[in-house]
């Protein structure tokens, strides 16, 4: 994590003393276990020592303003179920992140000298950092035109944050929700975990919100991934200082934001995860879940198959022979026909919003508008469906 406090290596008399630089650093140390009254508390101290225009002096400013932010988020703590967690390396780490294709594709691109990069389901879109003319990382995304090459490719400027990097972006299904991380002078510290959404009318994004807690830490929080199809989230924490490894959660998704009642005991401990098993609530049982994705092979995409389905226990159906059930192999039959209807509705949307980027216009916008709430009804349609799938077979069984 990087912050602006100053190591005072001189001797004599400087504008604030030993004794106030080590209640600063001891503030810091306070700040980064949530204990928020205590660095609070040093940092006043601290600042009171401080010279006017003393390199102490700034550093005391932005932990204060770093604990204000820190007050903000802990009133609204979202309550998610971390069902596993996972020590890696920090090199490729993305690669322990078990998605179905579903999900779109994390690979690197080393030809191009890309770390990391994200790549729809379709492979039609893709979205990445790269450096700008002063070094600064902006996200960038390229789209396949029809005749099979790629658009230029394109820094997104909505995103770009006052010369912060902004890194590991990772787009939904939907094509309309962009999560991403930033080490943005507004956040936590370090990298903190954002989310924006498209525009579906031009194509812009809208102001990003931080994800919060316990997404976010004063430490370094990103690349934030949602596998819609089994309810399944993962991000990666450098919060626990593991050397060289960094931490990835695997947590359960809510339908809606839930969270914790500002007065919930221990909150900063669940805020910052310091035991992810508090996170449960009695009864809780992931252990099917988890074999859900053990089971999800993230490459399975290059394979040919009528489609991929997880199932309890660690099973994968890959064709409508694999069911127990004819009702569940005739649902899932009609659950891929709407799919690829879904699928060939995005691609169309994808062209139109090119078109009206080139070429702005009323009809292009409300045609676009028209598509956007046709494909809303079309994946609660497809979740309903799958839904009946995963109910008639286990009738079955």
């Amino acid at each position: 994590m990087k912050r602006a406090a100053a190591i005072i290596l001189m001797t004599g008399c400087v504008s604030m003393g030993l004794h106030g630089q080590t209640q600063l650093d001891n503030a810091w140390k306070a700040y980064e276990e949530y204990d928020l009254g205590e660095a609070r508390s040093l940092v006043q101290k601290a600042r009171a020592k401080a010279g006017k225009k003393s390199a102490e002096l700034a550093d005391a400013e932005e932990l204060t303003r770093r604990i204000n932010t820190a007050d903000n988020f802990l009133e609204r703590v979202e309550h998610i179920k971390i069902i596993d967690s996972i020590a890696v390396p920090k090199g490729e780490f993305f690669k322990a992140y078990r998605l179905p294709a579903s999900a779109g594709r994390l690979s690197a691109d080393e030809d191009n000298g890309i770390d990391y990069l994200f790549t729809s389901e379709g492979g039609d879109y893709r979205i990445w950092a790269a450096p700008d003319t002063l070094g600064n990382l902006v996200l960038t995304e390229s789209s396949r035109l029809t005749d099979g090459s790629w658009s230029e490719a394109e820094a997104i400027e909505d995103l770009a944050d006052d010369g912060a990097d902004v890194a590991f972006p990772f787009m939904m299904p939907d094509g309309v929700t962009l999560y991403y991380a930033s080490k943005s002078d507004e956040g936590l510290g370090g990298y903190d975990i954002m989310v924006a959404s498209r525009d579906v009318d031009d194509g812009s994004f809208l102001q990003p919100q931080n994800m919060g807690m316990p997404y976010n830490s004063p430490y370094d929080d990103y690349l934030l991934a949602v596998d819609e199809l089994n309810g399944v989230g993962w991000f990666a924490s450098d919060r626990n200082r593991l050397g060289d490894n960094i931490t990835i959660y695997v947590f359960q998704v809510n339908d809606m934001r839930r969270n914790y009642p500002a007065d919930t005991e221990n909150l900063e401990s669940l805020a910052l995860l310091r035991d992810w098993r508090l996170t449960h609530e009695e009864g809780d049982d992931f252990t099917e879940l988890l074999d859900v994705i053990a089971a999800i092979n993230p490459d399975a995409a290059t394979k040919s198959h009528d489609f991929r389905l997880p199932m309890d226990g660690g099973v994968v159906y890959t064709s409508y022979s694999d069911f127990r059930s004819s009702s569940a192999s005739a649902l899932m039959e009609k659950y891929v026909e709407r799919k690829k209807e879904y699928d060939a509705l995005r691609e169309e949307m994808t062209d139109l919003r090119r078109q009206y980027h080139r070429n702005p216009s009323q009809s292009l916008r409300e045609n676009l508008r028209q598509k956007e709430q046709e494909s809303n009804r079309l994946r609660e349609s497809l979740r309903r469906s799958l839904s009946d799938v995963y109910r008639a077979e286990r009738q079955q069984q």
